[in-house]
């Protein structure tokens, strides 16, 4: 049986009279990158459906009304999925916005952003719910001022490990805390919370004064000791009875004997030891008090204080104008000496005391008439035809300022001297 031709046989070829498509050949991948693109565009399809899917489906499970979209987010909010329940609820916020339940969502996304650790947006979401909704029932009853000054105080910096601890940090977030307590005591005294608040309040307070105990330190240890008295003075006044007092007034005596107010460190020393006899400081406080008494003696009301004024600054010496000259006549040279100039003379120096004036020929009298020329003495032939228009030199020479003064012209009548003399009289 003969086998058949086309085993064994090489695969034909098409002709070089019929080229492919495109006039190029393909290789064994060549299908392949042909469909390449679609490949592509197939995966971008399926990768940006599984990113969508992560996320709620929420077209699919929006309700049609406000309370059912307002009962789906309540319903995530208590399976803490926060951030599906911000969803739902910013949805009947923006779709419903005249509805009673749109009020409710933005009070749950303000709880549901403190949730997340957002606190930052919860609190400016509590405050505007407080300026939009003045008369809710969980703004009448404080609840949401106090939410506020709570989230300010958990957005302040705390201690974390590798970072300076919170006293040397920024504390405005604090203040607003203090700001947002002064409201609630203001606006709801006696309310339910308000025993939570007085200790938040303690807690903003220390933290603060442990702040101003900080910079205090801090000038003192620059050799600023009255800027550190003023932090802790006002220290004293602002945050008493939160447990640092006798470390503020321990300070503030130190700190007064150091500057040389003894009268002054004594009565602080005084005040600390007997407010906290059973503190360590108050009882260094005895001992200073003792080594006082021993170097200064007794208390002494008249006893002369230190110039504590603050120093004037002097003022820095100020440029003349000739040596402003100079020093653009140097720079000019060093220039010339980089770019191989022929050096420029030095510009001869200018007096800068003032020429006084030279005093005026005439004088006015009392009446306003202009006062009369002084005579001019005979002047030679030579000289005039030297200077025919009358003009020697000794009048273009200027008046000598240390000249005395000449007489008044109107004292003393001089005479014409190119009058004729008078004849002399007759011999009888």
């Amino acid at each position: 049986m003969r086998a058949p031709t086309h085993i064994g046989a090489p695969t034909p070829r098409p002709s070089a009279r019929f080229p492919r498509a495109g006039g190029a050949r393909r290789g064994p991948l060549g299908w392949l990158r042909a469909g390449s693109l679609g490949l592509a565009l197939t995966l971008v399809g399926a990768l940006t459906t599984t990113a969508c899917a992560t996320g709620p489906n929420l077209s699919d499970e929006y309700g049609q009304t406000a309370r059912e979209n307002y009962e789906l987010a309540v319903a995530e909010f208590g399976d803490k999925d926060w951030e599906e329940a911000i969803a739902y609820a910013d949805f009947v916020r923006i779709r419903f916005p005249f509805s009673r339940y749109a009020v409710e969502s933005e009070l749950l996304i303000a709880r549901a952003e403190f949730e997340l650790k957002n606190y930052v947006t919860a609190q400016d979401s509590f405050r505007q719910f407080l300026r939009l909704h003045p008369t809710h029932k969980h703004v009448r009853n404080g609840w949401v001022a106090y939410m506020a000054a709570v989230g300010a105080y958990m957005a302040a910096p705390s201690s974390v490990p590798f970072l300076p601890p919170h006293y040397q940090r920024d504390q405005t977030l604090l203040r607003e805390a203090t700001l947002e307590l002064e409201y609630f005591f203001d606006h709801h005294a006696g309310s339910e919370l308000e025993p939570l608040a007085r200790k938040l309040e303690a807690k903003v307070q220390r933290r603060l004064l442990e702040h101003e105990l900080y910079v205090a330190r801090f000038h003192l240890d620059s050799d600023r000791p009255e800027a550190a008295i003023m932090r802790l003075e006002a220290a004293h006044d602002t945050f008493p009875g939160i447990g640092l007092d006798a470390e503020v007034l321990f300070l503030l005596g130190i700190t007064y004997l150091r500057i040389g107010e003894i009268e002054l460190a004594r009565e602080i020393f005084s005040e600390l030891q007997m407010q906290h006899p059973e503190h360590h400081h108050g009882q260094q406080a005895r001992l200073y008090l003792k080594y006082m008494t021993e170097r200064y003696g007794p208390p002494d009301p008249n006893r002369p204080r230190p110039d504590r004024s603050p120093p004037v600054p002097e003022t820095p010496p100020q440029a003349k104008p000739d040596e402003f000259k100079d020093w653009r006549w140097r720079k000019e040279q060093r220039r010339r000496q980089r770019e191989g100039e022929p050096a420029e003379p030095e510009p001869p120096k200018q007096d800068t005391k003032a020429t006084p004036e030279p005093p005026k020929s005439g004088k006015s009298g009392k009446s306003g008439k202009p006062g009369k020329k002084k005579a001019q003495p005979e002047k030679s032939q030579a000289s005039e035809a030297r200077d025919p228009e009358g003009r020697g030199s000794e009048a273009q020479a200027p008046e000598d300022p240390e000249a005395p003064e000449s007489p008044d012209p109107e004292a003393t009548e001089p005479q014409d001297p190119e009058a004729p003399e008078p004849p002399e009289p007759a011999a009888k």
